[in-house]
């Protein structure tokens, strides 16, 4: 039985003190360092990540064009080289970007709010994102169970198992949806109104970790959850690997989201922007 959810302006404090949590697990259990992130950068940097095309514009008094964040995933690598990063240690920060093509609504907005992390590693493969993977999901079961000790009156959301599945075999499943859809069926859970499509008769999957299983020289993989209140998947965080290439060594690292986070832990139908 669902309790009751956190008020709007108690959530808010409630948001603060899952990054007050969240942070510190960053530096002491993932060996990252915190660095400050840049709001823009030349449009001609080769720290732009290409899979996330920002906002252009021309700032008048540096005569210069300037491409808005809309991913740091490459900038941050760029720190792992600037900064002579060992394997197993990295870098974080809070991202701030803008994603133009996002629409605004209750549970996505264009500005992108997240931990964004790149940690140096020796030789990344799809094993090592799905091992991160648990790890990270481990990290945000014990933020909500901070967050339930802080205010019982609210319950658990996140499924005490993740599962973890990669594209080819969800495709294999669902051959007749899209990826999307493959997504929604496989974590609608089928106590809600209708039977689910799911691979699994009579149960559902309240986390999922969906990942390439393709060796590319970038594989990458969501993690995704059930959110109740608004009837649909939110996506809590998403993690790649990276070869070697110009910009640096290889590594691995990604996003978690913090406004589809607090929406989940705090049981808001809104996120917190």
């Amino acid at each position: 039985m669902t309790k009751s959810r956190l008020l709007r302006e108690t959530a808010e404090i409630a948001l603060t003190e899952i990054k007050r949590f969240i942070e510190p697990h960053l530096t002491e259990d993932y060996n990252l360092r915190r660095v400050s992130a840049p709001l823009f950068l030349p449009v001609e940097s080769p720290l732009i990540d290409p899979r996330h095309p920002g906002a252009r514009i021309h700032l008048p008094g540096m005569n210069h064009d300037v491409e808005i964040v809309a991913s740091l995933d490459m900038w941050l690598r760029g720190q792992l080289t600037r900064y002579e990063i060992a394997p197993g240690f990295g870098v974080y920060t809070i991202m701030n970007a803008l994603r133009p093509e996002l629409p605004s609504t209750s549970t996505l907005s264009p500005h992108i709010a997240a931990w964004a992390w790149q940690q140096a590693h020796t030789h990344p493969t799809s094993a090592t994102i799905v091992e991160a993977a648990k790890r990270l999901y481990s990290l945000l079961i014990e933020a909500e169970k901070m967050i339930l000790a802080m205010f019982p009156h609210i319950n658990a959301t996140l499924s005490r198992q993740l599962e973890v599945v990669s594209e080819r075999q969800l495709q294999e499943r669902m051959p007749d949806y899209s990826r999307e859809r493959r997504i929604y069926e496989f974590l609608h859970p089928a106590d809600e109104d209708r039977p689910t499509a799911s691979h699994r008769e009579g149960s559902h999957c309240a986390a999922l970790f969906l990942f390439s299983d393709e060796e590319n020289p970038h594989t990458d993989g969501q993690l995704w959850t059930w959110h109740r209140l608004t009837g649909h998947p939110v996506l809590l965080a998403d993690i790649a690997t990276w070869s070697a290439d110009a910009v640096a060594q290889p590594s691995v690292g990604g996003n978690i989201y913090r406004d589809n986070l607090a929406m989940q832990l705090l049981h808001q139908t809104h996120l917190l922007v």
